[in-house]
């Protein structure tokens, strides 16, 4: 058990580029757009407080007043782990106010000196780029179409490979895209989950998304599901090339909930996982809410469940 906590640690360490430190910040395993944070309550937007984990905080971020856009958006950075930290100026006044106004949601991610902070204003995706700890910022912006009008999370695997999981609400339902970069955020290009020919986005009736990358070829999407117990929840072991569908063991007594939550799969070993995926459902004609915890031992093929609360 030791041995097995001693890895985790080494892969957090090495895998994890940014946490917040405030009780109302959210760590990298629970990006969220800005229109969730302002409307949901906590615990639907699955914010979780890892205290096994042991990090060097750098970058911290927030936003004045709890208004949620670019123009309220406070950085902080600390070189002294996370003892002091200092506040880092955004150059506002170098993007046009049209570029930024009607932003959805703002997603920052940082891999040491290197810092992203992105958002969509369809159809255009917007990054504003530091590479020296935010002394000097470099506006970039890609035209993505219809691919997206909020981002659901964004990862960067090196200074040059990075991900962005973007939304398209419809009625009742999203549409998540996948796109990805190798040049730095300068560009981006679609990735396709599925195989289906019909479409290229992942459709759900869910809310809320989520996505990881463990290393550069590990990868995992969730999307919740509000009509069925069934999770939304696609892994890859090629970096992106190929994807395939995580299937969950669901419990009878289960089978007419539906899926609230959006969390992703946490890597706790070499090849070991865990994943809590939060249940609601009508018991006695009340509201009931249930989270089972799965694991898996051969890098998230097979699951099999360990706990149910």
């Amino acid at each position: 058990m030791k041995k097995l906590l001693m890895i985790f640690l080494a892969l957090a360490l090495l895998l994890s580029s940014c946490q917040l430190d405030n009780k109302n910040s959210l760590n990298i395993t629970s990006k969220i757009t800005a229109k969730h944070a302002a409307s949901s309550e906590k615990s639907d937007l699955n914010i979780e407080k890892n205290k096994d984990t042991v990090s060097v905080e750098k970058w911290k971020w927030d936003f004045k007043d709890n208004h949620i856009s670019l123009d309220n958006l406070q950085l902080y950075k600390s070189v002294d782990s996370g003892k002091s930290w200092n506040k880092i100026s955004i150059p506002m006044d170098k993007i046009p106010k049209e570029s930024y106004t009607d932003a959805e949601s703002i997603v920052p991610y940082f891999l040491g000196d290197i810092g992203w902070v992105s958002w969509i204003v369809p159809p255009t995706l917007y990054t504003l780029k530091t590479t020296d700890g935010g002394l000097h910022w470099k506006k970039l912006s890609f035209e993505i179409g219809q691919l997206g009008e909020d981002i659901a999370a964004l990862q960067f695997i090196t200074a040059d490979e990075g991900w962005v999981l973007t939304v398209l609400h419809g009625a009742g339902m999203q549409i998540n895209y996948l796109l990805k970069t190798d040049n730095g955020g300068t560009s981006w290009k679609e990735i396709k989950i599925t195989s289906d020919k019909n479409y290229t986005g992942l459709y759900s009736s869910g809310n809320y998304s989520n996505m990881i990358f463990y290393g550069r070829y590990n990868g995992w999407i969730t999307v919740s599901n509000s009509t069925s117990s069934e999770t939304v929840t696609y892994k890859t072991s090629d970096g992106g090339k190929t994807w395939s569908k995580v299937l969950l063991p669901v419990p009878k007594s289960y089978k007419k909930y539906y899926v609230m939550s959006a969390n992703v799969p946490v890597l706790v070993g070499v090849k070991n996982y865990t994943f809590t995926v939060e249940y609601r459902g009508l018991s006695n004609n009340k509201t009931v809410k249930h989270a089972i915890t799965y694991k898996s031992n051969d890098g998230g093929n097979k699951w099999e469940i360990a706990h149910i609360d």
